[in-house]
């Protein structure tokens, strides 16, 4: 999609999602560091009219640029402290099922499990990893031995557990103009 401005607003086209200019990196720079920010003081920061910052944060966001707005939690604080990377071989054919099982769907599946913050197929040794919070270790383990290790395509695991965090973050970090 491209942005074509039209005096202070702009409007995005079906071409190429990755056109954004200085304004649009800075805007989502704000936005990513305080979403509650006010358009008055977005505009304010990147120097344009309300109407066009207004107008931009739309096509933005109708683009998928922008995917939501939401609050990050401290885990530490709401009993969630411990932190767990699990590592997943996936076992396409189960003994005893027909057919080969579903990667995909596998992957749907465990992202509804209320401990589960990520869920990413890899290449390697490994087909998938997760990204657990949990209260204490012994919560971590009763997902992977009375959940995890039930479901047919699990083959095998590798847990993690974080000793400390020193960035944890959903920021796209040193945003620049696609060439």
């Amino acid at each position: 999609m491209y942005f074509y401005s039209y005096g202070e607003s702009c409007v995005m086209t079906e071409r190429n999602s990755a056109a954004l200019d200085d304004t649009d990196i800075a805007i989502l720079q704000l936005l990513q560091t305080n979403c509650k920010m006010s358009i008055q003081e977005i505009s304010q920061e990147v120097g344009k009219g309300i109407s066009a910052v207004h107008a931009r944060i739309k096509a933005l966001e109708n683009a998928g640029v922008i995917r939501q707005y939401t609050a990050l939690l401290d885990p530490t604080k709401l009993s969630r402290p411990t932190l767990a990377f699990v590592l997943i071989r996936v076992r396409y054919r189960a003994p005893g099922e027909r057919g080969v099982l579903s990667q995909r769907e596998f992957c749907k599946e465990i992202a509804q499990h209320p401990l589960v913050q990520d869920v990413h197929v890899l290449s390697g040794d490994y087909d998938v990893l997760l990204k657990i919070r949990a209260k204490d270790i012994e919560e971590i383990n009763h997902f992977i031995v009375d959940f995890l290790r039930e479901m047919p395509a699990v083959d095998r695991t590798l847990t993690m557990f974080a000793m400390d965090s020193y960035l944890e973050s959903m920021e796209l970090r040193k945003l620049s103009m696609p060439r």
